[in-house]
């Protein structure tokens, strides 16, 4: 306010706040150890997805875990066993070519009719005779006749494109009836989808729970309600599918920008039935809930036409000065329960279906597939030597911060191109197993020659061309074995117990590792997962062979357990401290704190180029600190080259790792002496 005058006056220009503060935002929490997996699943969607857990279940459906159920196979062993331990993991679902989506549509029919008239008492409703049938006057009022269908669709159909269809419903002599497609429902691919249903109805006043009529005068639409059911199987009862709001069911208008006012709630279709069942949103720091319907449709010109054939008869007759969306021609009665006049609504014994709060329509149509092993092993070696062109743009390291890949028992074709992410993005390894789990167990000639293949696979993808650095970033573990204490039948690869261990070891949300579980030191060593492992023993010419090849195996530790003598990466450089996995593992985990500092740094203007080295090195130092159970020093040194100077807008770094290395040969000798010696 501007001071104009010295006239005595209070001049209030409000608060200013200089309280507020920003905050940095909270990091999403990861873990060090972050596998992705490939699996068949039950239900789910289409993206990959980071989940752990309850979430995990809810998302991908119980029966997927399950290893008596179809979906199961060696990667479920793999998603299971890191999960037991807390370790997040994420999932990329793998489609056969012949799985199929469970579809329904409901339509109405319609033909012209001449509709019935019975007594009625003052407020509508019918009069009944004393064998409770509706007493005829014996005239008639020209209407329409309706009836409800519900119809699978082809899975080749496109969805949301049904159109309008010929239709047999008998009506006056000669006219044909139109069935008009009003709703379709698309549930995600697989069978589950066939035990999905849906319950559509239009409540009244006399229902027991009550329609809100003064809603419907406001805006001059009907409301309906949409509840959605599943069950385990065709003979189970079926459950209720809760919304996100903890309710039953879900009341819509079939309108546009319907609203009550009373609450300020959104009614329309489009705006409230899908957000009651579906939050994708991963702001919101929960998991993403899909719900139990892919997609949702309303045909709304079809819903037009109807309503407006149906209402301009009936306010012909009994004039209400509403407009045609107050017309429910779900039920063909008013909210007060009251048939209309001119129009009749034929159920089930004409051909149609019951539409009601009771009356379920199941999704039909849904197929899993060829679930067999060749055929996943197939598709998971298409999704990882496509990754670079995923549709899914696996090469965002921000949305997709995946650390490993696990093979757990693919074809050999596979599991040379599971290598293919590792060669793409420095902040992946893999770990290959030698053995294929369609086959027999591996004889120990076998194993030595899966070392040689998979080594010389790797060795395909160097670490740096830059710095000549040749590859570092695989492991190759032999062996196989079956679960212990497990109902899972078939052989799994010695991989499943490796990975168990990481996740012990590096599968906190935190991203720290867990003191006392690291995998290279007694008793964590040892094996656990599995029992009646192949090769167990292996001679010193054979060892020294396989170790050349870059090869991880076990061996006896006592006459009961196994170990991990060492674990090794395929580095050819045995003095070099990337030749221990774990070393190897921080490295790529450095590598992703490279990522996130560039994240938090770039574009900023603000400051001076000390600032910026400072601030460089600050974030890198809060990223690694009590993270590596004190197994290295980190030294982060960002600086400024020449050429940096010159062009003022990039900046390098040397993230320094000190590491030890990897003790693997011991030489012991007893030396006797007389005991007076000691003395």
């Amino acid at each position: 306010m501007t001071v104009t005058s010295a006239a005595p006056a209070v001049i209030l220009t409000g608060i200013q706040d200089l309280s507020i503060r920003f905050p940095n935002p909270a990091l999403e929490a990861l873990p060090m150890h972050l596998p992705y997996v490939y699996l068949f699943t039950e239900r789910g969607p289409k993206e990959p997805q980071l989940l752990s857990g309850a979430d995990l279940l809810r998302t991908y459906g119980a029966n997927t875990f399950d290893y008596r159920k179809p979906f199961a196979n060696h990667q479920t062993v793999l998603a299971n066993t890191v999960n037991a331990q807390g370790n997040s993991l994420f999932v990329q679902r793998m489609f056969p070519a012949d799985s199929r989506a469970a579809r329904l549509m409901f339509s109405i029919e319609v033909v012209p009719y001449d509709v019935p008239q019975y007594e009625r008492f003052s407020d509508g409703q019918f009069k009944e005779d004393a064998n409770g049938n509706k007493v005829s006057l014996g005239t008639t009022i020209p209407g329409y006749k309706t009836r409800w269908l519900t119809t699978p669709i082809d899975d080749s159909d496109a969805f949301a494109e049904s159109i309008k269809t010929t239709g047999s419903l008998e009506g006056n002599a000669g006219e044909v009836s139109t069935v008009f497609p009003i709703f379709e429902a698309l549930v995600d691919v697989g069978s589950h989808g066939d035990n999905t249903g849906i319950r559509l109805s239009a409540p009244t006043l006399d229902s027991a729970q009550p329609v809100d009529d003064e809603v419907i005068t406001d805006q001059e639409a009907y409301l309906y309600r949409i509840q959605i059911v599943e069950r385990d199987n065709p003979k189970s009862t079926p459950l209720v599918v809760q919304t996100l709001f903890g309710t039953q069911y879900v009341e819509f208008a079939f309108k546009d920008d319907v609203i009550n006012k009373k609450v300020d709630t959104e009614l329309s279709f489009d705006k409230i039935v899908a957000k009651n069942y579906r939050d994708v949103d991963l702001t919101s720091g929960f998991a993403p809930v899909f719900g139990p319907l892919e997609n949702m449709h309303i045909y709304k010109d079809n819903i037009e036409e109807v309503l407006t054939l149906l209402h301009t008869n009936e306010e012909a007759v009994n004039n209400t000065g509403y407009g045609i969306h107050t017309h429910n021609f779900v039920g063909a009665v008013d909210w007060n329960g009251n048939p209309y006049y001119t129009v009749e609504n034929v159920g089930p014994i004409d051909g149609g279906v019951l539409l009601s709060d009771t009356a379920t329509h199941y999704c039909q149509g849904g197929a899993d597939g060829d679930m067999s092993f060749d055929n996943f092993d197939m598709l998971v070696g298409e999704a990882a030597a496509n990754f670079e062109n995923s549709e899914f743009h696996l090469m965002d390291d921000a949305m997709f911060p995946m650390s490993v890949i696990y093979d757990s028992g693919f074809g050999i074709e596979t599991k040379k191109k599971l290598l293919v992410p590792m060669g793409l993005r420095k902040d992946i390894y893999t770990v290959l197993s030698t053995q294929d789990v369609s086959r027999k167990q591996n004889t120990i000639a076998e194993e030595s020659s899966m070392f040689i293949a998979l080594r010389s696979a790797a060795r395909m993808y160097p670490e740096s061309q830059l710095f000549g650095t040749a590859c570092c970033r695989a492991i190759v573990i032999g062996h196989s074995g079956e679960l212990t204490l497990s109902n899972y039948n078939g052989i799994v690869p010695m991989t499943i117990d490796f990975a168990h261990k990481c996740a012990r070891f590096m599968g906190a949300g935190n991203g720290a590792m867990k003191p006392g579980f690291g995998y290279d030191r007694s008793p964590t060593n040892q094996v656990t997962m599995l029992k009646n492992v192949n090769n167990a023993y292996k001679n010193p010419r054979v060892r020294n062979v396989d170790w050349a090849a870059g090869g991880v195996w076990v061996q006896n530790f006592d006459r009961r357990s196994l170990f991990y003598p060492a674990v090794q990466t395929v580095y050819d450089e045995d003095t070099s401290v990337m030749n221990s996995a774990i070393n190897m593992q921080i490295a790529v985990e450095l590598e992703k704190v490279a990522q996130r500092t560039w994240r938090r740094l770039t574009g900023n203007v603000k400051l001076t180029n000390p600032q910026f080295i400072e601030r460089s090195n600050e974030l890198i130092a809060a990223a690694v600190a009590n993270r590596f159970d004190d197994r290295v020093v980190i030294v982060p040194n960002t600086y400024l080259t020449e050429d940096d100077s010159l062009r003022g807008y990039s900046w390098s770094c040397d993230i320094n790792m000190y590491a030890n290395n990897m003790k693997t040969v011991g030489t012991f000798t007893v030396v006797a002496r007389r005991r007076e010696d000691l003395e």
